[in-house]
């Protein structure tokens, strides 16, 4: 994953998939053609954020403020004292965030991503938090 949403959403999930819409039933399945595969291991590269434009930095941190809304007073703490600065620095440490910050943002939102998507894997149903926001078809 090379964007932020990518690495606390994506990274994730075990999905590549898409959505399939029968004509037949007037009936739309969320990702049901495409392969549900859990890797066995992921590697996040912080660095890459810095190379992202200012509308992909702002999709991951709307991902993380869902998240710190519905999950985490303690994420939604730091996003309020460090969110803005974050935002324009991309991820990166400065004068104004913290070294660390950042790190710990992103750690606490897969953290809460693990826990909402283990017990729902495979999607039989989008009743979890971390769906909140999201049209149910």
């Amino acid at each position: 994953p090379t964007t932020l949403l990518s690495i606390v959403d994506a990274s994730v999930g075990v999905k590549n998939g898409v959505d399939y819409c029968c004509a037949v039933m007037d009936e739309t399945y969320k990702n049901r053609i495409g392969s549900f595969y859990a890797p066995s291991s992921c590697l996040l590269d912080n660095s890459f954020i810095a190379t992202q434009d200012a509308r992909n930095v702002s999709n991951g941190f709307g991902e993380i403020l869902k998240l710190a809304l519905v999950r985490s007073p303690d994420l939604f703490e730091l996003l309020e004292a460090h969110g803005s600065a974050l935002v324009d620095s991309r991820f990166a440490a400065t004068a104004s965030v913290p070294s660390g910050v950042s790190d710990r943002i992103i750690e606490l939102s897969i953290q809460i991503m693990l826990e909402e998507l283990g017990p729902n894997l495979w999607e039989k149903t989008l009743e979890r938090c971390v769906d909140y926001g999201k049209l149910k078809l």
